[in-house]
C-alpha cells in the first residue's frame, strides 16, 4: 500500500489551500450516521470508520477517514476537503467532568493492558484531549472531529471497556507482515500505537445511543509511502 509521491505533493498543496481558507465547522448541520438496528429493534454497537493522518512535512498532519484514504490511493481526492475543524478546547463550559475517577482508571487500564501485549508504553490521562472530546460530543454528531489528536469513536456499547475491547479486537484482521492503514484495523492500531503517550476520553448519552470518544496524543495511524510509521509503532503480540 504505497502512496505515489505525486499524490502526497498534491495533498500537501490541498492542506495549504484549506489552511488559507480557514473554513469554519458548523457541526449543527452535520448528519448523524444511521444506527445499526437488529431484528428486535435494539441498537447494536458500531464504530465510526477509522481516521488516519498523512505527514505533509514540517510537523503537519492531514487527517482523513478510511473511505477518503481509499480515494487518495486511487489518485482521487474527496469532494469535501478536510477543513480546520478543531473545536475550542479551553471552554470550561464543556470540561470533561462527566467521567468518574473509576471510569478514567478503567479506560487507562484497558488501554494499557492491550498496549502491553504489543510492547507499547503505558498511557497517562490527558485532560486537554478529554475536554476536546467532551466539547465535540456536545452536538451528538457521530463523526470524527478532524482535530489535532488521533481519535477513536464508538456508539451503542455498554461502557468504555466494551468499546475499547471492540477497537482492539480488530487485531484479528491486522496483517503484521504487511503493515499499514486499513479501514478494518485503524481503531486497533490507534490503541496500540507505540508513539502515543496519553489519552483523554469522553462520552455523551445522545437520543439514539451513547457515543464514546478517545483522543490520542501524539496521534497514531500516520501513513507514509513505505509504511515505516506502522512498522515502528505497531508490533505483533508478544
Amino acid at each position: 500500500m504505497k502512496i505515489p509521491s505525486a499524490i502526497l505533493a498534491t495533498v500537501a498543496l490541498l492542506v495549504a489551500s484549506v489552511s488559507a481558507q480557514q473554513e469554519s465547522l458548523d457541526v449543527t448541520t452535520q448528519p448523524v450516521d444511521a444506527t445499526t438496528v437488529s431484528e428486535q429493534g435494539s441498537v447494536e454497537p458500531t464504530m465510526a470508520e477509522p481516521i488516519g493522518f498523512i505527514n505533509t512535512g514540517k510537523g503537519r498532519l492531514l487527517p482523513f477517514t478510511s473511505s477518503e484514504f481509499e480515494a487518495i490511493e486511487r489518485g482521487e481526492w474527496p469532494q469535501s476537503l478536510p477543513a480546520s475543524e478543531m473545536p475550542e478546547t479551553t471552554d470550561e463550559k464543556f470540561k470533561a467532568s462527566g467521567l468518574s475517577g473509576e471510569e478514567i482508571q478503567g479506560i487507562l487500564d484497558h488501554h494499557n493492558y492491550y498496549r502491553s501485549l504489543h510492547g507499547a508504553p503505558a498511557l497517562s490521562w490527558n485532560w486537554e484531549a478529554a475536554n476536546f472530546g467532551e466539547n465535540w460530543l456536545q452536538y451528538c454528531a457521530f463523526q470524527h472531529s478532524r482535530g489535532k489528536f488521533g481519535e477513536n469513536l464508538a456508539a451503542g456499547y455498554s461502557d468504555f471497556p466494551a468499546a475499547i475491547t471492540g477497537w482492539y479486537d480488530e487485531v484479528s484482521k491486522y496483517n503484521f507482515n504487511s503493515p499499514g492503514f486499513a479501514s478494518g484495523t485503524g481503531h486497533f492500531t490507534h490503541v496500540v500505537w507505540k508513539g502515543t503517550r496519553s489519552v483523554g476520553c469522553a462520552k455523551r448519552a445522545c437520543p439514539r445511543w451513547t457515543i464514546y470518544i478517545c483522543n490520542y496524543d501524539p496521534p497514531g495511524n500516520i501513513v507514509s509511502w513505505d509504511n515505516a510509521y506502522f512498522r515502528d509503532n505497531v508490533s505483533p503480540r508478544w
